[in-house]
């Protein structure tokens, strides 16, 4: 899921092309494109992962509200500081967000559509 969200970010970066923000004093200077964010994308890939991980095998649903809510802040951390060392614009951030939650959510349903299809073939019901 990670590798192939990281793909997308590149392909994405690669298509649109637009420029890094400017500043008179960035804490880094970076040449390379800048939408969407690919720092953004991998953590919401890497921690929502995490989360849906925690989710299936954590009983208590107040440990699975926390596990989410630990992502969620560690995601919201990543964004900020790639837009506290002036590496990206908000939209940049956002963007990316946008593309690592679709992209997670296609790759779960994905995998339950294959998981759910195994069971069926390994245990048909009489008709």
């Amino acid at each position: 899921m990670v590798p192939g969200g990281a793909l997308l970010n590149v392909l994405l970066t690669h298509i649109f092309h637009r420029p890094r923000p400017t500043f008179a004093h960035p804490f880094v200077h970076l040449s390379s494109a800048s939408f969407p964010s690919g720092h953004t994308v991998a953590a919401v890939l890497l921690y929502g992962l995490l989360a849906c991980f925690a989710v299936q095998s954590i009983p208590q649903w107040r440990w699975r509200i926390l596990s989410v809510l630990a992502a969620f802040l560690l995601v919201v951390l990543v964004g900020f500081s790639r837009l506290y060392l002036g590496a990206h614009s908000l939209s940049d951030v956002l963007a990316a967000a946008v593309e690592g939650v679709a992209w997670l959510a296609m790759c779960l349903t994905a995998l339950e559509t294959l998981r759910r299809s195994r069971e069926h073939l390994s245990h048909p019901h009489p008709e």
